[in-house]
């Protein structure tokens, strides 16, 4: 069966579903939105998206990751906080940073062009990970009352918000702090400029100038100088298999998604737009095509080779030690131990629901799956098994 044939027959059994109540939270049962029919090339923001800059009880985050499909393998990759920051600031998706998981879909699809291989993961992650999968709604920053604990607070008295630290956001961020060394959610202009070193030694030259338009060799220094730097500053510093796969993407992202469609260039003020202001640059126009996995798979697959550090961690005396494999299949690839990571950071509590509660966690752990069918190395579906509460 192909990947979304079986998301269309949840669909059908989800329609008939009543209304429901649990801990005093009205259900609302999870549906795949309508495709768009436009996926073409398109200046963004329109009209009707102006940027309105945050209120003071807005919710905006820092990296998130998700998982989308590659040839042969799977790769969890971090859309930047500057992604949801910017869709939110002009109301590509709710400006109040309360998204559901179709409007998270929409408005990636339609501001960015992002495929819903990307997308459609992306959102079942935040929602499974650090969301209310009851009510449909997660955070795309902190904690927030528009986002209640789950029914019988079975993960714990409050959600977080997928900036909270842990099981979504993680280390070695192009421009947020270490969680154990500081702000890891607001915008740190020094991790920035360090970035920029690196545009300086190993950037193309564009219309700005020299050394002003990101490539692969640039994010390959940006990310060899982070990681060394947080591995010998943070003493609780983590990079497993799920982060070393989250921060390369990342780094692609920014050469893939980020690029301007009618010159496939990211150049230094369409980068700063989105990471310094989250804001659309001027004269932006999204991708010609739909960014797939297998667009920006190639330049994962760059990056990660390039990383100094295998997947592992600081241990209690600051010495860099690899994690242990998982079990087969899941040991044979990056991307499989990747999706086995990601099961062992999402609440096993949530195999215990029941009705809209039970339906919406099936339907969206089936979402995650999608990244992974028709990879024969590890083709196998995982049910979370991961704490709660944390």
């Amino acid at each position: 069966m192909k990947p979304f044939s079986t998301l269309v027959l949840f669909q059908i059994l989800y329609a008939a579903v009543s209304a429901e109540v649990q801990d005093g939270q009205t259900g609302v049962v999870i549906m795949l939105p309508p495709q768009p029919t436009d996926t073409g090339l398109k200046q963004i923001p329109d009209a009707d998206h102006p940027f309105i800059a945050p209120g003071p009880d807005d919710q905006r985050g820092r990296d998130m990751p998700c998982v989308s499909s590659r040839p042969i393998n799977i790769t969890i990759l971090t859309m930047t906080i500057a992604a949801m920051n910017t869709l939110a600031n002009h109301g590509y998706i709710p400006r109040n940073g309360i998204v559901s998981f179709e409007e998270a879909i929409l408005g990636t699809m339609e501001g960015l062009n992002m495929d819903i291989s990307i997308v459609g993961p992306l959102a079942a992650n935040a929602l499974l990970m650090r969301g209310n999968p009851f009510i449909n709604k997660f955070s795309i920053g902190g904690m927030s009352p528009l986002v209640p604990p789950l029914p019988g607070k079975i993960d714990g008295p409050e959600v977080g918000g997928i900036a909270k630290h842990g099981r979504f956001e993680g280390d070695a961020s192009m421009t947020r702090s270490d969680a154990f060394i500081g702000d890891n959610r607001d915008f740190q202009d020094i991790l920035y400029d360090m970035d920029l070193l690196q545009l300086g030694k190993f950037g193309d030259n564009g219309p700005d100038g020299n050394n002003t338009v990101f490539n692969v060799a640039t994010m390959i220094g940006v990310m060899q100088h982070n990681t060394i730097m947080y591995q010998a500053t943070d003493p609780e510093f983590t990079f497993s298999a799920s982060r070393v796969t989250g921060a390369s993407g990342a780094a692609a992202f920014l050469l893939d998604v980020f690029a301007n469609g009618t010159t496939k260039q990211s150049t230094l003020p369409i980068i700063g737009s989105f990471l310094r202001n989250q804001t659309f640059p001027t004269n932006w126009f999204r991708a010609g095509t739909p960014v797939t996995g297998a667009v920006l798979g190639p330049h994962v697959a760059a990056i990660e080779a390039a990383l100094p550090f295998s997947p592992g961690r600081n241990n209690a005396q600051g010495v860099y030690v690899a994690d242990p494999l998982p079990p087969a299949p899941f040991n044979s690839s990056l991307g499989c131990r990747s999706y086995w990571e990601q099961a062992a950071n999402t609440p096993a509590v949530l195999q215990n629901t029941t009705g809209i509660f039970k339906q919406n966690v099936d339907f969206l752990l089936q979402m995650q799956f999608t990244a992974v069918q028709g990879n024969p190395a590890c083709d196998k579906q995982l049910l979370p098994f991961g704490p709660a509460g944390v």
